[in-house]
This record gives C-alpha cells, sequence and structure tokens, in this order.
C-alpha cells in the first residue's frame, strides 16, 4: 500500500486543478442552473408521535387537562417522578422558545454556551449555598471521594470561569448564558412539567464593573424579558404575563421579579392592583392597613415570642411580634424578619398553635423568661393603634405560658416579668416597632397608588425570574477585576486579592415550565373553539402550521395529490418570500401580514399524513397536534373537479372550505 506523507508533494496521488477564483467565475456565469437541495416533507408514517386515546382512569396529578393531552398527543413520557422525555413535537416547540429567546438575548449583546451539569461542591460551600439549598440540592461523590452537585443553577461555576478570563474592567461588562437540563431534588413533584425534579431553564448572568452599570443591565435584561414574553404569551387576548415583585429566597441579591402566567392551575398567588399595574408576589406583597382589621381588644390579636434557646445567652431581649388575628401571617417576612433580630432567635411561641411549645419545667424550673432583659414588641402596621392596655394584656397571656409549670396560674403582668423595663408606679406601655408581616390579599388597598380596595389575588404559573446579585458571589469566591484609581474609589475599597468584585445578576427562564404554560391555554382555547378536547399552540409555538391528511393511503393518486401540494406551498413560500402560515392564509382569501417569511425551516411546517390509519383516526391525532391548517385529501378528490378540504383552526373556532387543487397548485 503506498504511503501518502503529509507535506510531500511526490508522494501525492495525482488530482484535479485547483479551483480558482477565476475558474469558479467562469462556472458561475455558465448556462447551466444550479441545483438547490432538495426539501423532503416530514412524512408521519415514519415520524415518532407516540398517541393514544383518552384514560379513563387519571386521578390526582395525572388529571391535569393539559397533562394528559401532552401524554396522549404524543409531546412527553414520564420517566420517574418529576422526570421525563421530551419526545419529538416537544422538542420542536422547545427549539422554538430557544429561538424566540436567543433572538432576544443577542440583541443586548449576551453569548451563549453550555457549562456542565457536574459542578464541583467546593465553591457551593464558599458561597454557603451548598447548606442554603440543603435536601433540594443533588450531593455526590466519585470514585476518589470528591464532592460534586448535579447543578440547579450556575452562579458558583460562571463566576469561576468569568474570574479566570477578566483582568481589567475594559473587558466588562459581560453577559453570557446557556440554555440546559437543571435538577433540583423536588420532594413532591406534581402538576406535569410545572413542577420537577428536572427541567429545562435558561439562565444568563451579567457581570459590571459597577452598581450602577450592573443596574442598567438588570434593566436591558428585563427589557428583553418584556419581548420574549410578549412574542411567547401575547395572543388576540391580549397580554397573559405579568412581572411582579419577589422574594430573593436562597439565590440572594437585593432585587428580584417574578414572571408569571396567570392560570388557574399555577401555584403561586399574585397580588395586582386593577388600577396602577402594581403586582408583586403574596410573598413580598404590601398593602395598606385596613382600618375593617385593626383590632380593638387583647383576644383581636395573634402573638408570637421569638427568643434564643441557647443557655449560655444572658441579657438579650425577647421579641414579640403583634398583628392581628383574622390576618394570614406572611412566612417569608416574618422569617426575614426573625433572621435580622438577635442571633440564634428562634420561634418559642404562637398563639395561633393548638400546640404552644413545651418547656422542660423539671430539669429548668427557672422558666425561659428569666435569661431576658427586655421585651422588644414589633408589631403589624394594622396594630398601631391598638389601646396599649389591650395590648399589654395580650403581650402577658402570651407570656404566661412560660411563667409557671401550671396552666391554671393566672397571667403575669409585664412590670412582674421585666420589672426594670415595665416596674414603677405608673405603668408603662411597650415601644411599638412598627413592621409589615402580614400577607397581603384581596380587596386590600393598593399600597403604589392608595387605590381601596383595587388588590385582586389571582393563581399563576412561574416562568421567569430576574435577581440583581451584587457582589454576593463574586465577593465570597474572591472574583473580580485589577482596579484602577477610579474603580477602587468607587467600589470603596478592594478584597484581600486586591481585585474589586464583579457586580452581577443573574435571570432564568423555565423553558419546559412555558411548555406546560402553554398547554395550559392550547388546551383550554380548543375546547372553547371546538368543544372537544386538543390542544391550539399559539402559532408562535405550534409544532407545526399544516398537515396535509391522506385519507386512504392505497389510493396513489391521493398520495400523488398529496405530494403535489406540499411542494406547491413550499415553492409558493421560497419564491414570494412568506411563511407557510402566509401562503395559506392567502389561499382562502385572507390577508395575513407575515412577519417570519420564509427559512428552510418553513418545509418542515407542513407535514404528511400518510400513515395506515382511518382518517378518523387521523383527525384525532390532528386536534392533540393543534395544526393551525388541515388539509385533508379524501372524498373530494374527484377526477373531473378535485378539491381539497382545507380546515382552518383559531380561536374563534373550526372552519371548513373547499379549495380546487389547482388553485394550491399552481
Amino acid at each position: 500500500m503506498a504511503c501518502y506523507a503529509r507535506g510531500c508533494a511526490a508522494a501525492r496521488p495525482a488530482s484535479r486543478p485547483l479551483r480558482t477564483f477565476a475558474s469558479a467565475r467562469a462556472s458561475s456565469s455558465s448556462s447551466t442552473p444550479v441545483q438547490r437541495r432538495q426539501l423532503h416533507p416530514i412524512r408521519l408514517s415514519t415520524y415518532f408521535q407516540p398517541t393514544h386515546k383518552a384514560s379513563s382512569s387519571a386521578s390526582g396529578d395525572d388529571a391535569l387537562a393539559s397533562l394528559q393531552l401532552l401524554l396522549r398527543g404524543g409531546y412527553i413520557r414520564s420517566s420517574s417522578s418529576g422526570v421525563f422525555t421530551l419526545l419529538p413535537n416537544a422538542l420542536r416547540i422547545v427549539r422554538k422558545l430557544t429561538a424566540i429567546i436567543d433572538d432576544e438575548l443577542h440583541a443586548i449583546g449576551a453569548s451563549r454556551l453550555a457549562m456542565p451539569t457536574l459542578l464541583p461542591a467546593k465553591l457551593w460551600r464558599q458561597t454557603g449555598r451548598y447548606e442554603i439549598m440543603g435536601s433540594e440540592l443533588y450531593k455526590l461523590r466519585d470514585r476518589r471521594d470528591a464532592e460534586y452537585v448535579l447543578g440547579p443553577t450556575h452562579e458558583e461555576e460562571v463566576t469561576r470561569l468569568v474570574a479566570g478570563h477578566v483582568e481589567s474592567d475594559r473587558q466588562l461588562p459581560v453577559r453570557v448564558y446557556q440554555v440546559t437540563r437543571k435538577f433540583r431534588d423536588e420532594p413532591r413533584p406534581r402538576m406535569g412539567l410545572l413542577r420537577t425534579k428536572e427541567f429545562l431553564m435558561k439562565d444568563l448572568y451579567s457581570f459590571d464593573k459597577s452598581a450602577a452599570d450592573a443596574a442598567r443591565a438588570y434593566d436591558d435584561v428585563t427589557a428583553a424579558y418584556t419581548c420574549i414574553f410578549d412574542r411567547i404569551f401575547t395572543g388576540a387576548d391580549g397580554r397573559r404575563w405579568v412581572a411582579a415583585e419577589a422574594d430573593t429566597g436562597a439565590i440572594g441579591g437585593n432585587k428580584s421579579h417574578e414572571y408569571h402566567v396567570q392560570d388557574a392551575a399555577g401555584e403561586d398567588r399574585l397580588i395586582t392592583c386593577s388600577k396602577c399595574g402594581y403586582a408583586a408576589n403574596t410573598e413580598k406583597a404590601v398593602s395598606m392597613p385596613d382600618p375593617q382589621h385593626m383590632p380593638i381588644s387583647a383576644s383581636d390579636v395573634r402573638v408570637l415570642l421569638y427568643a434564643c434557646p441557647d443557655l449560655d445567652v444572658h441579657d438579650t431581649p425577647m421579641h414579640a411580634l403583634v398583628l392581628p388575628a383574622t390576618r394570614e401571617l406572611n412566612a417569608v417576612k416574618a422569617a426575614k424578619l426573625s433572621s435580622s433580630l438577635a442571633p440564634a432567635t428562634q420561634l418559642l411561641y404562637d398563639s395561633a398553635s393548638p400546640q404552644p411549645a413545651q418547656w422542660d419545667w423539671k430539669d429548668r424550673p427557672e422558666g425561659p423568661l428569666l435569661r431576658y432583659s427586655t421585651l422588644a414588641v414589633l408589631a403589624d402596621f394594622e396594630c398601631a393603634s391598638l389601646d396599649p392596655a389591650e395590648l399589654n394584656d395580650a403581650l402577658a397571656t402570651a407570656l404566661s405560658t412560660y411563667t409557671s409549670p401550671s396552666a391554671s396560674s393566672p397571667p403575669a403582668s409585664l412590670a412582674e416579668l421585666f420589672p426594670a423595663q415595665f416596674g414603677g408606679d405608673t405603668p408603662v406601655a411597650p415601644a411599638l416597632t412598627l413592621v409589615d408581616v402580614r400577607t397581603a390579599q384581596q380587596d386590600d388597598t393598593c399600597s403604589s397608588c392608595k387605590s381601596i380596595a383595587s388588590l385582586q389575588e389571582t393563581r399563576a404559573i412561574e416562568v421567569g425570574h430576574t435577581f440583581f446579585l451584587g457582589d454576593r458571589y463574586s465577593r465570597a469566591l474572591e472574583a473580580g477585576f485589577l482596579p484602577t484609581a477610579a474603580t477602587k474609589a468607587a467600589a470603596g475599597g478592594v478584597m484581600s486579592n486586591g481585585r474589586v468584585p464583579f457586580q452581577m445578576g443573574c435571570y432564568g427562564i423555565g423553558v419546559s415550565r412555558i411548555l406546560g404554560a402553554l398547554a395550559q391555554k392550547a388546551a383550554s382555547d380548543f375546547t372553547r373553539a371546538t368543544s372537544k378536547a386538543g390542544l391550539l399552540w399559539p402559532r408562535q409555538a405550534s409544532p407545526f402550521t399544516a398537515a396535509i391528511l391522506v385519507a386512504d393511503v392505497r389510493d396513489s393518486n391521493k398520495l400523488e395529490a398529496a405530494t403535489r401540494v406540499y411542494d406547491a406551498l413550499v415553492s409558493k413560500a421560497r419564491t414570494q418570500d412568506l411563511s407557510i402560515h402566509a401562503v395559506l392564509a392567502r389561499i382562502l382569501g385572507g390577508n395575513a401580514q407575515d412577519d417570519l417569511g420564509w427559512s428552510s425551516d418553513e418545509a418542515h411546517e407542513v407535514v404528511i399524513d400518510d400513515r395506515r390509519a382511518q382518517l378518523g383516526a387521523k383527525l384525532a391525532d390532528a386536534d392533540l397536534t393543534g395544526y393551525t391548517y388541515r388539509l385533508i385529501i379524501g372524498r373530494h378528490l374527484h377526477s373531473h373537479s378535485p378539491h381539497i378540504e382545507v380546515q382552518h383552526l383559531t380561536p374563534t373556532g373550526l372552519d371548513s372550505v373547499l379549495v380546487p387543487l389547482e388553485t394550491l397548485c399552481n
């Protein structure tokens, strides 16, 4: 066998002359037409779409209409609890959603990358999230006993990545994002794609030299989110999504917004104002005090006691939290308030609990109150006008639980319990620190525009979240850039490694959640339009635009007609620079304003259903796929006057018209 050494001219086999610029020009000007790549249709006889009939035994989570339709329509399959396989139809929707996301994020200068899912635990320990996320974080070890986590988000990894590249503030800003699978050990997976253990998510991270620049980045991304969600969720019935103020949670930071699609199946509760548009998650929402809820007597309030149970802690204040008994305590607000009190403070007592916290009187007969020198009273704004005597009674009743092991002991006064603070000849009312700890609710007064009874509570599905992080991660990981005199002064100093920490933001979009949320709307729209079960996807997310249904594939004339119609539609779209949707709309006499134009992807917006199945079964599957147009090649394909039945599905109904075959094919 001959051996051809690289770079050895004598050893190379004889070859045709190299194609030069001059020869290329000469060949391009010849009369030989350029052959375009042939576009082949998707034929359902070879396309994987495992549909099945409706099940009458669905219950619980499986009874969710949209989930049933996604399973029946061959979009997803359950692998295990909270873990799903996305089948071809679902992947087509995901690709369209991702294309919209890519389009808008590229417009603000973001670059797409792909980071690993298996992440070293060391970085997570440095930021504290290894402990903060607790059991929701998948933790594992390799054969060398090195610790890893399965990434639910990638703040630590991306911060290390950018820190290894950026040396100077001249290399900032940096905006990078990915669309990858994330993992969270959800304790109770439910609602199909809405609450899972594995999910598809877009996460973007911004790095800037100053807080002002980071704030502008936050505004840029939220503007891009507006464009993304408008393109995905805004339809003929108007905008269906809302941006709401939100708590930062385990991610951290000091500013956050959630993006919601209002839907009765959602687990999030939103408070919105019908007058000014104020919107916030109930965890964050604030309302004005309501005179109708303001307590009058001691029995009208709920008292919670917070203290440090550590035996070695003395002379620290006990904290009492007071709110109207008719109001719901906001757990997130209360937790944040508790964490801001003395170190290691815990809830000791709640008057609303049927079982107050027990005290070991046998081993600790002095009771818990002896170790606390003062009582600090935190009252919700709606308790600001409570009579001091009634407030004292409410506090004394709560505290009496821990004055004696006997449940029949009379309540002690505040002067007896805290003599240094409340003793003396003249009773002293406790000083109040007013706080907001109640949950805003339906018909409250808006804190933004002060409109009375304007707040409304709705259920919603969260599909996105943005966080202004500041230096929460960059400082913990000592990630930043080498300062100039100006940046050092603006940053207020440098870290121990001599660098200025990045100012960061992180921004997520739940892509698989959007699929679940769109399915909810698609199911209700189809039922409203046809009084049947099916899916009517919005045009921008539909897996396909049209289907050519061959009633009898044994008839070669019908199969040939299907291919002719397909070729004609694709040819018209390509030569007129239109989408398939616009071509069909014009054939039916509409004046659709096309906003997509032609691309090679349009060739796969039309499928040919050439399966060996009854037409009724094909139409039933078409209901589940949600084609906007159905072209039925069946009994109207007469030899003397062949026609095609074209069905057009819209939110207002299913229209049907006969169109001459030649009109479609000319």
